[in-house]
């Protein structure tokens, strides 16, 4: 028996099948079935019913279960415990989202391979709720994302906040006052995809104006801006990642009452007892990210964005 055994079991039994282990492990699928053979051949017990498509552990594989979690997470206390930091080493599956992505990602990613030479970084770019749903499952180590993560099932560090304001290119037509949430029932919105924080707060506006119609989609922002620049409809963007943008003349900023509020951005992985990779990465995060500082308020004051 080894630890490489009953990682490999720990990743068929949470994934549900041999190929997507030997995907997440980077192996063939041969050799995760020679794992698990051994690991059974040594035990003297069967672990899977393989008579199904999908891999079901036997009772037997269910009592195998905390005693593997268990020994794995004494391996990686040991490493992270015993070993200085800066040779602290393995994967982090990083899942990010696109505004990240945009500003401050490449100093994190550059900042972490300076300080810690021995950790590789898999970073996933997506929207928030898929980031969020691969946090939960196991399949990310570590999510920075926007949006309220009151959880008690998970750790939030947090990355600031972004104002995003509305936007629109420059020939497009617009009263000549602040928007008010009835305007918007005679206009084309662009948004993120329905699993963002973006699209929550854009379909607020619309049904508030009291409009019925859904705005059109595209899951990348920065394409949502080259919309809104080319005058297909408006959109919520970050002033701060589009100042060139502004100052040219191509996008401009449009008032409206009430103005949008701030999103929160944090840093988020699941509670547990050993998260020292984790760990790590959040601090560096907190530490690289760009994003406006958090003012917290006082008792009985409300914060600027909820104001």
């Amino acid at each position: 028996m080894n630890f490489r055994q009953l990682e490999t079991f720990l990743e068929i039994v949470r994934l549900g099948s041999f190929a997507a282990a030997a995907n997440k492990l980077h192996a063939t699928q041969s050799t995760v079935s020679a794992r698990i053979q051994e690991l059974e051949s040594d035990l003297g017990v069967v672990l899977f019913d393989r008579s199904q498509r999908r891999a079901t552990v036997t009772a037997k594989g269910r009592e195998l279960l905390g005693y593997a979690e268990r020994a794995l997470d004494l391996q990686e206390e040991i490493r992270q415990q015993v070993a200085p930091r800066h040779t602290l080493s393995g994967v982090v599956r990083v899942g990010v989202a696109e505004l990240v992505a945009m500003t401050w990602l490449a100093r994190f990613a550059a900042t972490i391979r300076e300080r810690y030479p021995n950790i590789s970084l898999e970073l996933d770019i997506a929207l928030t709720t898929p980031l969020r749903s691969r946090l939960m499952s196991g399949e990310l180590d570590i999510a920075f994302i926007p949006g309220d993560m009151a959880d008690p099932m998970l750790v939030a560090r947090p990355l600031g906040s972004v104002t995003f304001r509305w936007m629109a290119g420059a020939d497009f037509e617009l009263p000549a006052r602040p928007l008010v949430p009835p305007d918007f029932a005679a206009l084309r919105i662009l948004s993120l995809g329905e699993n963002s924080i973006h699209y929550q707060t854009t379909s607020a506006w619309l049904e508030a104006s009291g409009s019925k119609l859904r705005p059109d989609l595209c899951n990348s922002m920065s394409v949502v801006s080259t919309l809104t620049a080319a005058g297909v409809g408006i959109s919520l963007l970050p002033p701060s990642c589009y100042a060139r943008e502004i100052e040219d003349g191509s996008l401009r900023v449009l008032p409206a009452d009430p103005e949008p509020e701030p999103v929160r951005f944090s840093a988020v992985y699941k509670r547990r007892r050993l998260a020292t990779l984790q760990e790590l990465i959040a601090e560096t995060a907190s530490e690289m990210s760009t994003f406006e500082p958090l003012v917290e308020s006082r008792p009985g004051e409300s914060r600027p964005e909820e104001a």
